[in-house]
C-alpha cells in the first residue's frame, strides 16, 4: 500500500487547538470572511479555541464603543462561550521572558501561546509577522488547513 508523506512539522495538518486574537472575533462578527469561518469551526469544536483576558477585554471594548454597552457585554459572553480564556496570573513567567521580543500589546497573547505550547496563533496582525512568531497564521491559512474554501481576504 502506497503511503502519502506526512506534512513537515505538522504545518499542513488540521490543528486540534489554536489561540484566537481579538481581530478574529471582531472581523468574524462583522463580515463574511475567513475569521467568521474560524469562529464557526471553533463553535463546532473542530479545534479547541484558546484566548487571553486581553482579547476578551479588547473585543468587549470595541463592540461597546462602536455599537453599544449591551453589544460589548454580549461580545464578551460570545468569546467566553467557546474559547477557553487563560488568566494573566497563569502566564506571568512567560510574559516576563518574552518582554522585548514583541510589542507590549501582543505580549500577553504570545505568552498564552507559549504557556500552552500551542502551534497556532490565528490573527491578522503584522506585528506577529514582524516579530517572526513561528505560531502565527492568518485566518485564511488556518481555514485552508480544514480544507474549506477560503475567502480571498487574509482576515
Amino acid at each position: 500500500m502506497l503511503e502519502l508523506p506526512r506534512p513537515l512539522n505538522g504545518l499542513s495538518e488540521k490543528p486540534s487547538s489554536a489561540f484566537l486574537d481579538s481581530n478574529v472575533f471582531i472581523y468574524g462578527r462583522l463580515e463574511q470572511c475567513n475569521s467568521r469561518l474560524v469562529i464557526l469551526l471553533g463553535q463546532l469544536r473542530e479545534f479547541e479555541a484558546f484566548t487571553s483576558e486581553l482579547v476578551v477585554e479588547e473585543v468587549q471594548r470595541f463592540f461597546r464603543a462602536e455599537i453599544s454597552r449591551e453589544a460589548g457585554y454580549l461580545a464578551r459572553r460570545f468569546v467566553e462561550s467557546f474559547a477557553q480564556v487563560v488568566r494573566r496570573d497563569e502566564i506571568r513567567r512567560e510574559a516576563k521572558q518574552l518582554r522585548g521580543e514583541i510589542t507590549d500589546r501582543d505580549l500577553e497573547n504570545l505568552a498564552v501561546v507559549r504557556h500552552l505550547r500551542l502551534r497556532r496563533l490565528v490573527a491578522y496582525d503584522d506585528d506577529y509577522r514582524k516579530a517572526r512568531v513561528k505560531e502565527y497564521t492568518t485566518p485564511r491559512v488556518f481555514v485552508k488547513l480544514f480544507e474549506l474554501d477560503a475567502y480571498k481576504t487574509e482576515y
